[in-house]
């Protein structure tokens, strides 16, 4: 009697979709026919992508952060999939190509989305259209604005600096910046060089490399500039001392 009736509690679970008899159901739906309903690329799933008329970087939203076509439309995927199946699911997605063609507003990014919903391991390949929009990145509006946080004087010991040492300083400089980071301007003063940077990371990553060169040492003042955000915005000015010649 027991058995009849664990036999018949077994098949009270059926698909409304194809009528199939299952032990588990998945959003009502048997696992095949939800890993069919499911969908992890659409057709017409479209990334919009903004590109600097510029420089011709990409980045995205207002362009705090440079980054690569691939990059964009994976985070665009990603965030889709989690606000459509919420954030217990896992996914991975891996970029498999891209096809563009010149002077085309649009690309094709190739896709391989491995996901586990509800339990159920999906994966799909497909493929996603980007659009291109152009616009200036922040890098660029800075560097045309003359925007600097830092500012890396070049002096020497109770002397004044060589043309040499100056003309191997601002090698330095230009080697040791980021690619997020850039040089403002340059100004050549008797007593020396001002190199004025983008950010106090970069102005202190060339005062380092300089006295590591030339020898010397640098010591680092700040003053408040503004605030921005909530928070206050400092310019720092790096003063490198070259050693005394023998």
């Amino acid at each position: 009697m027991k058995e009849r009736k664990r036999e018949k509690e077994k098949w009270s679970k059926f698909c409304p979709k194809c009528g199939k008899k299952t032990n588990e159901l998945f959003d009502s739906l048997c696992k095949d026919c939800f890993i069919k309903q499911t969908s992890l690329i659409d057709a017409d799933l479209k990334v919009n992508v903004n590109v600097c008329a510029n420089c011709g970087g990409y980045f995205k939203g207002k362009g705090k952060e440079r980054t690569s076509i691939e990059e964009v439309v994976v985070d665009a995927v990603m965030k889709e999939l989690i606000k459509r199946y919420g954030y217990e699911c896992k996914i991975e997605i891996e970029e498999l190509g891209q096809e563009q063609k010149e002077n085309e507003s649009r690309a094709i990014v190739y896709l391989k989305v491995n996901a586990e919903i509800k339990g159920v391991e999906i994966e799909e390949r497909g493929d996603v259209e980007v659009i291109f929009k152009k616009e200036t990145c922040e890098r660029c509006s800075r560097i045309a604005g003359g925007y600097y946080e830092g500012i890396v004087q070049i002096r020497g010991m109770n002397r004044i600096p060589t043309d040499e040492e100056l003309a191997i300083a601002e090698k330095i400089a230009y080697a040791s910046v980021g690619e997020a980071d850039f040089v403002s301007k340059e100004m050549k003063l008797k007593e020396g060089r001002d190199i004025y940077v983008s950010s106090m990371e970069c102005g202190r990553r060339i005062s380092k490399q300089i006295v590591k060169k030339l020898g010397g040492s640098f010591s680092e003042s700040r003053r408040l500039y503004g605030r921005k955000d909530g928070k206050n915005v400092y310019r720092v000015s790096f003063s490198v001392r070259l050693p005394t010649r023998a």
